[in-house]
């Protein structure tokens, strides 16, 4: 009698250690569903750009955060870029056409500052 009841404790026992394992897997399953959103959300390019933004400003190369910033906003200027580091002919048309838009840009410039009559 004495026996059954330590087998029957004994099964009891073993149940609960596995609804206890059972749980704990599930809570582990939960955290790292948890942590694989937390690191979805901080992948995003936006994020990624921001945070490097801000530590080239903190190395003290923030005009390089700039540049890029630049760059992404207006592609004409990684193309004219392109070309001033690329071959010799493509580079006299690449700073020609710089110089060009420049000026075209400080006129408009200028004009646009100026007081209106």
């Amino acid at each position: 009698m004495t026996r059954s009841i330590q087998e029957r404790s004994a099964f009891q026992d073993r149940r609960l250690r596995i609804e206890l394992l059972r749980l704990q897997a599930g809570y582990q399953r939960l955290a790292v569903r948890q942590s694989a959103c937390r690191l979805a959300g901080a992948v995003r390019p936006d994020v990624l750009a921001a945070q490097a933004g801000d530590h080239l400003r903190a190395a003290g190369l923030g005009w390089l955060g700039v540049g890029l910033r630049l760059l992404r906003r207006y592609p004409l200027m990684g193309s004219l870029l392109g070309s001033v580091l690329g071959t010799g002919s493509r580079r006299r048309v690449a700073l020609k056409t710089a110089l060009i838009t420049g000026l075209v840009w400080l006129a408009r410039r200028a004009s646009a500052d100026s007081p209106k009559p």
